[in-house]
């Protein structure tokens, strides 16, 4: 309402969302830093003045991740993100002729929106908190435990709550096995690009949300 008072509401993007979602005791585990759905899936709702009228009230089950939202409020700003920077404009997806000078995907007819997504978090506590990374499709997800030795498969069509765990089934050991070199082939990308100058810098997680 106040927006609407002082005549900003037409130009003021509103986005709204959340942290990562809290175990309280599923998995048997507590907390927020473990890749299982409870935690990676947060919701995420954008108002944008300049959204087609047919797009409003929509949901759409794109995978968006948090790296996504600050080149979204640059994209809305006309602001060059940083060349380093891993996400994308999430109005590629509502403004189906949208133009980006600053990046290189337009809208998703030009350059389709991702399939899959690189997930880790690099935990300093490791006898607390394991580190864990993932590879995250919308069938499919792929969990490592990589101070353990010990990996994940779950069919998220099938099993949602991600309690059946696939790793040691034969019938989709080819599953696992593609999964597993995609998984490894996005981290030594990801992984190049944030530490080649500076062997300090650290990664945080990335959260799927729906748009």
């Amino acid at each position: 309402d106040k927006l609407k008072e002082e005549g900003l509401y037409n130009n003021t993007m509103i986005i709204f969302t959340t942290d990562n979602g809290m175990f309280h005791g599923a998995h048997g585990l507590a907390g927020k830093w473990y890749p299982y759905q409870e935690s990676i899936r947060v919701p995420l709702i954008i108002y944008d003045p300049r959204m087609p009228k047919k797009k409003i009230g929509t949901l759409d089950d794109s995978f968006t991740l948090n790296v996504d939202l600050a080149e979204t409020i640059l994209g809305a700003t006309g602001v060059k993100p940083d060349e380093l920077m891993q996400g994308r404009d999430i109005s590629d997806l509502y403004l189906p002729n949208k133009k980006n000078e600053y990046h290189d995907t337009a809208s998703v007819k030009v350059e389709p929106w991702r399939e899959e997504f690189f997930y880790e978090f690099p935990s300093p506590e490791e006898v607390f908190i394991p580190s864990s990374t993932a590879l995250v499709r919308k069938q499919w997800k792929y969990i490592k435990w990589p101070a353990h030795d010990y990996e994940q498969l779950f069919n998220l069509e099938e099993d949602p709550l991600e309690l059946n765990d696939l790793y040691q089934e034969k019938l989709t050991k080819p599953v696992l096995d593609e999964m597993r070199k995609r998984h490894d082939e996005l981290k030594a990308v990801y992984h190049d690009e944030l530490y080649m100058d500076d062997p300090e810098c650290t990664t945080y997680n990335a959260q799927e949300a729906a748009a």
